[in-house]
């Protein structure tokens, strides 16, 4: 279910490049023990009713094997309850983000690998506090995935001794187009010191635009969550200076060959046979698969070949296999993985992978601090 038209293009658009590399590689070296990987796409458009439909006809009238994506939270949450019922392997690949997933409706047949809510608010934040300051205020757009990220920010500042006061939890309807009104909010008399921007897709770049129109990025620090996929490949002057959290540097960890490798092979797809759909990343000029969601999809994708090799998938009558395999995943740094592991939870079937925090400097990206996998904290204490 890849969202690659609508409000959610841009992260459309990279999970569409980055499964295709997936299929790619897996292809090249065997496929799924010896089966080629085929994967069926289908548009919801960011619509929950119309991701519920299509999963629905992906499962009973294409009779696919494994469900795979969706972008907003409403999408995942529905497709979630589905494959429960079908009795059939969902796993969100990038977006998707709000805890609540994996944290209170944990699901033995659903697995996210990528960490969200408090494993990427938690540490990110208490160094965040210690170089930017205390007083914080947050925009947010309003629905589950800003909700979660609300929650987990606040927390996140309480055990930090830093404060977010009501005033500064300034909400945004999934996209709206004049964000002015609600970006005007944000104070710029000292009371806040750091501005949380927990927006995404097109929404983030028009925030992030009236910011500048009204100079507050010169007068607050910013931090955010998504780097420069969601502005067309290439910062704004707004950016420079701001922090970043993700899953990968941009543009990758220098000295790191496996990475290069892998960002090699990405552009690959997307300049050659996925130049169609980079128009939201760009253009071919300035695609690249960002700090998180094009990084994401492919980690999602790859953890569920590497789980479907392990239980000697052949289809759905291996489901069983494919879950407990899935469930106990544990997977190193290496040339699949370059950029951290792969550590599946398996009362939760949450995962956790390196995390970055990242500081603009023009159009690159300086590794600020890196938060090792197994130091993540868990999501939260639901079993399945």
């Amino acid at each position: 279910m890849d969202d690659v038209t609508g409000v959610g293009a841009i992260e459309g658009a990279l999970m569409r490049i980055s499964t295709d590399l997936v299929v790619q590689r897996t292809n090249a070296s065997g496929g799924i023990n010896g089966h080629p990987l085929k994967v069926v796409y289908v548009d919801p458009k960011g619509d929950a009713t119309q991701a519920l439909d299509l999963a629905t006809q992906l499962a009973q009238q294409d009779n696919v094997d494994v469900l795979a994506g969706g972008l907003f939270s409403p999408e995942c949450l529905g497709v979630q309850g589905l494959a429960s019922k079908l009795e059939i392997v969902y796993l969100p690949t990038n977006g998707c983000a709000s805890d609540v997933l994996t944290s209170k409706q944990c699901d033995k047949y659903t697995f996210r690998v990528y960490p969200v809510g408090n494993q990427t608010f938690g540490p990110a934040t208490k160094a965040e506090v210690q170089q930017l300051g205390t007083k914080w205020g947050i925009i947010y757009p309003d629905y589950a995935l800003g909700q979660s990220n609300l929650a987990s920010l606040k927390a996140a500042l309480e055990a930090n001794g830093a404060e977010l006061q009501q005033q500064n939890q300034i909400a945004i309807p999934l996209g709206e187009a004049n964000v002015t009104p609600y970006v005007s909010k944000v104070p710029t008399d000292g009371s806040v010191q750091v501005l949380q921007v927990s927006e995404t897709g097109s929404d983030l770049a028009r925030v992030m635009s009236v910011l500048a129109q009204f100079g507050i990025n010169q007068k607050v620090a910013i931090a955010t969550g998504l780097g420069k996929e969601s502005f067309g490949g290439i910062y704004p002057d707004a950016l420079n200076g701001a922090y970043i959290a993700g899953t990968r540097p941009s543009d990758g960890i220098p000295g790191n060959a496996d990475d290069a490798k892998y960002m090699a092979d990405w552009l690959a797809i997307a300049k050659g046979q996925d130049a169609d759909v980079t128009g939201p990343l760009g253009g071919v000029d300035h695609v690249t698969p960002g700090s998180n969601n094009g990084y994401n999809a492919y980690l999602s994708m790859m953890s569920l070949v590497y789980a479907m090799r392990k239980a000697n998938f052949t289809g759905k009558a291996d489901t069983e296999k494919l879950v407990d395999a899935f469930a106990n995943l544990n997977v190193p740094q290496g040339p699949d993985f370059p950029d951290g592991p792969v550590i599946m939870n398996p009362n939760d079937h949450q995962g956790r992978t390196n995390y970055y925090l990242l500081k603009v400097n023009g159009q690159k990206e300086d590794v600020v601090q890196t938060f090792p996998a197994e130091s993540l904290p868990m999501v939260g204490d639901c079993k399945i």
